[in-house]
């Protein structure tokens, strides 16, 4: 039931736990932490994924295969809830990439960035503007 103080945070981080809610908490917990974030905030979302699916059974491995799927799937519904005026996601405010430089044994780990707002720029003082989006910190 996290709901943040307004305008709080510039970057809400959620890591291996978002896949455990329902799609029902799962789009309710973004409605209520968006007030959270600053202008030009973002959440990452990064979880635990599997390369392949197992019909005889829904194992936890088949389930975090399906995460990615149901992660881009909820993200869609936000898309199309801004199409009918229910702002979430910016339109097309989400990226994702795999986590590199973990061992092949290992489920894959993906990592989510997503905008509430739609980006924006700032003059760097050379008459050009700069855009601020999430992109890959390097080590």
């Amino acid at each position: 039931e996290f709901t943040p103080e307004v305008g709080r945070y510039d970057v809400i981080w959620i890591q291996w736990c978002i896949g455990q809610l329902p799609d029902d908490d799962f789009l309710s917990f973004f409605k209520r932490a968006k007030v959270g974030l600053k202008p030009n905030g973002f959440f990452v979302v990064k979880e635990n994924t599997a390369r392949s699916v197992w019909a005889s059974s829904l194992s936890h491995e088949g389930l975090l295969y399906l995460f990615h799927f149901k992660m881009m799937s909820l993200l869609q519904v936000f898309l199309v809830q801004e199409l009918i005026g229910n702002v979430v996601f910016d339109y097309f405010g989400f990226w994702f990439q795999d986590q590199k430089g973990f061992p092949e044994e290992l489920f894959p780990v993906k990592m989510y960035a997503l905008v509430t707002d739609k980006r924006r720029g700032s003059n760097n003082g050379r008459g050009k503007t700069q855009q601020h989006k999430p992109a890959v910190i390097k080590s």
